[in-house]
């Protein structure tokens, strides 16, 4: 993977890890590289207040040239620069730690940047609302760009890791399925988004009641096929995603991307530097209380219960999650239909959810799913 910061210190790889990313984004509107590269000239590694005042001023300054576009009715211009500065501020409320008091005042200046981007776009976009456990989450639906006349689409679930926005889902496959005619739904789960630092609803082991009640809810929508709804979950979704079609057969078709067997044992204790998100995403507050809690997010015992074909998907080299969380997954299976593939250097892709190779990778598995659901 490519390592702007060339120290070999864990701290340069999380950090370029974090830039690889947002490269992916620039490629699908999030993100400008020549903007990114200007900001994190001011970034010394590991310093995570340089990495949040650089994107902070950055989404300053592309918000300015956006509201400067929209008085003057340059509606494309707006609606791109909008776009960038919800990814910029996004990225300095990525490093705030959960109790920050600047983070929820940082999350809905992305949030506002979002839709008043999107509003300018040509993105076509629909917000709906669920009830789970007596609250009502929200989401987005996305119907195709390219859909076939007289049949409806398929609909794939895009959930988003950890503390992660559904928004940002925009700039990471949902363009690439919707140009393939699928439909897309992401949602605030628990743990993630408005719900976690609006709602304070922290994530949940049996995560398969939230795709169940999505699923429940696509259902009622004429615009999709409701035989052919798929799943990609990456990155703590990793964990989501097969955990939901252990449970959930309505689900045809799931692909892994970055596999997590066990959450306690494969991410929290291997990586310390996840500890605090964690413990803020699962609603604890110290470390004994993470792993008591954390203990129950696995797929021990589970990944006997699917029956739709599967797709694992995972870096050889991810700094995160170790390959053979993928393995483990991978050889529990019982169903025929099923893929392995690991990432590495050679291939490109060995990162965490292989960042440093997603304009491949991304279009593969959107690709593999939507030959199993037809």
């Amino acid at each position: 993977m490519f390592q702007y910061w060339t120290d070999d210190t864990p701290a340069a790889k999380v950090f370029s890890f974090h830039l690889v990313w947002l490269f992916y984004e620039a490629v699908q509107g999030g993100a400008d590289t020549n903007e990114l590269f200007r900001a994190v000239r001011q970034v010394r590694v590991g310093n995570s207040a340089d990495w949040h005042d650089a994107f902070f001023d950055l989404g300053d300054r592309l918000k300015a040239l956006a509201d400067e576009a929209h008085d003057k009715g340059h509606d494309v211009t707006a609606g791109q620069a909008y776009l960038r500065a919800f990814t910029y501020y996004r990225s300095a409320e990525r490093v705030l730690a959960g109790t920050d008091d600047r983070k929820l005042p940082m999350y809905q200046r992305a949030i506002d940047c979002f839709y008043a981007g999107i509003d300018h776009t040509e993105h076509v976009y629909e917000r709906f609302t669920m009830n789970f456990d007596g609250t009502d989450l929200d989401g987005l639906f996305f119907p195709p760009r390219n859909a076939k006349k007289g049949s409806p689409p398929p609909c794939i679930i895009f959930p988003s890791g950890a503390d992660a926005l559904p928004e940002e889902q925009l700039f990471r496959g949902v363009q690439e399925m919707t140009a393939r005619g699928a439909a897309v739904a992401l949602i605030n789960g628990p743990g993630q988004g408005r719900t976690i630092r609006t709602l304070r609803i922290p994530t949940i082991p049996d995560y398969e009641r939230v795709f169940t009640t999505l699923v429940d809810y696509l259902v009622t929508r004429d615009d999709i096929d409701h035989d052919r709804i798929g799943l990609i979950g990456g990155s703590m979704a990793g964990y989501y995603g097969p955990r939901a079609v252990c449970f959930e057969h309505r689900i045809r078709g799931c692909v892994v991307w970055g596999a997590l067997y066990d959450v306690l044992g494969d991410l929290y204790d291997p990586y310390p530097p996840l500890h605090e998100q964690l413990q803020w995403i699962s609603g604890t507050s110290s470390d004994e209380e993470a792993r008591d809690k954390l203990a129950a997010f696995t797929l021990d015992g589970l990944l006997g219960q699917i029956e739709c074909p599967m797709l694992v998907t995972h870096g050889a080299r991810d700094h995160m999650v170790s390959a053979a969380s993928a393995q483990r997954i991978y050889d529990e299976l019982r169903v025929d239909d099923k893929e392995l593939r690991i990432y590495d250097d050679e291939t490109g892709g060995s990162g965490h959810c292989s960042v440093d190779n997603w304009t491949q990778v991304v279009a593969y598995q959107i690709d593999w799913l939507l030959d199993r659901l037809g």
